[in-house]
């Protein structure tokens, strides 16, 4: 197959990184790939869809794929689907919720086949009746591009990466009170409640609970509005997940290393743990992986699951907030530590529990095995070869 892989963030980000160990897992496998660097013609931090038109109408591809689905909403003059128009399979990768790339969510397109990092992510999509093919999977990893060291030489004994966005309001507290306030205070207490912190579960179990009798999937015009909604909520839980989690190591007593800037004002200086107040970009965090013996990974539950991935590609024991998609790749207690993130205190627990004789060593090194052998990105490569085969 002929695919052209769209980059649409900037060379460094994730996404383009993802796009470049894709392609090469896709070679390895005897397909062909180019791609189309979006990113060159942004002007104003916006790209015009013409610029990936003229390039699909100059050359033959068979599919496109775009992380984040960006351009995926794209139309002609009449307002049907480019790709549609074109002929062309239009394959989009989601690795976060499609609540947050609205592109993921068109109703125009046929030929979509759309990727999702997280079960309750296809669940969503489905409920909203997207057309198209869509599957959950989870992000590939690449080996490291250096020896890995031994385990018991790695510096840090836990280690978190984690942006600091701030302590998040409460702002729908300051609302008058109303249906609406109502909804979104309940689909707030659910998502805290739900290891897995499911949108969809939140959202119909509230409207159901306080008799509203609103659903999704009912009216796409609602289900627009409601997207627009709900983003608020689940932004909010992620915050304050990483917060309550990071405190909890912090405060445990247990040596931990914080990587990303702001920790240190709202934690304090502490004797117990380290501060790595520096921008580190996406392709050198596995160097930092390799000198760790524990990498807590965040927010699973809801589809981040490439950290636990790579951390394992680097020979790092991993401990997870819960995630039936890790589940289904890495055992439990042999390859993989998880904790309730409803729960911050099973963070604690879990990674004493590695600290604690060989068991650390052991989890890495079973987890590293079944990441090289199930987890790299030409697993991943084969898996899409298979899903875009099967068609409609």
């Amino acid at each position: 197959m002929r695919f052209l892989i769209v980059k649409a963030l900037a060379e460094s980000h994730a996404y383009s990184q993802f796009a470049n160990a894709l392609s090469r897992g896709l070679e390895e496998l005897g397909q062909s790939t180019s791609f189309s660097d979006m990113f060159a013609h942004a002007v104003h931090g916006t790209v015009d869809s013409i610029h990936l038109a003229r390039e699909l109408a100059g050359a033959p591809h068979d599919a496109v794929i775009s992380f984040s689905s960006f351009f995926g909403a794209a139309t002609d003059d009449t307002r049907t689907s480019l790709f549609d128009v074109l002929g062309v399979k239009f394959i989009g990768w989601q690795l976060d919720h499609p609540i947050y790339a609205p592109q993921s969510l068109t109703r125009r397109m046929r030929n979509q086949y759309s990727i999702y990092a997280n079960h309750n992510h296809l669940r969503f999509v489905g409920a909203l009746k997207i057309p198209g093919q869509a599957v959950s999977m989870l992000a590939g990893g690449e080996p490291l591009d250096a020896p890995m060291k031994a385990y018991r030489s790695r510096q840090w004994p836990v280690f978190v990466a984690a942006t600091w966005n701030g302590v998040p309001e409460r702002y729908w507290e300051s609302l008058e009170d109303s249906p609406a306030k109502q909804l979104l205070t309940g689909v707030v207490d659910s998502l805290s409640n739900d290891p897995e912190a499911s949108l969809l579960d939140a959202f119909n179990d509230t409207s159901h609970r306080l008799g509203l009798g609103a659903a999704l999937g009912a009216d796409p015009e609602f289900d627009d509005q409601m997207i627009e909604f709900l983003r608020g909520p689940l932004t909010y839980i992620r915050h304050v997940d990483r917060i309550n989690i990071v405190r909890a190591l912090a405060e445990s007593g247990l040596p931990v290393t914080i990587c990303g800037s702001g920790w240190r004002e709202y934690l304090g200086d502490r004797n117990n743990v380290v501060f790595i107040e520096r921008r580190v970009d996406f392709k050198d965090m596995p160097a930092f992986y390799n000198d760790a013996k524990i990498v807590i990974n965040l927010n699973a539950g809801n589809g981040a699951c490439e950290r636990a991935v790579h951390a394992m590609l680097a020979g790092a024991a991993v401990v997870s907030d819960m995630s039936m998609d890790l589940s289904q790749t890495f055992r439990s207690g042999q390859d993989i530590r998880f904790f309730n993130r409803a729960a911050p205190g099973g963070v604690v627990a879990a990674a004493e529990r590695l600290l604690d004789g060989d068991r650390g060593e052991d989890l890495a090194a079973s987890g590293h095995e079944r990441a090289m052998t199930t987890a790299l990105w030409r697993h991943r490569a084969q898996s899409l070869i298979e899903f875009v085969r099967q068609g409609p």
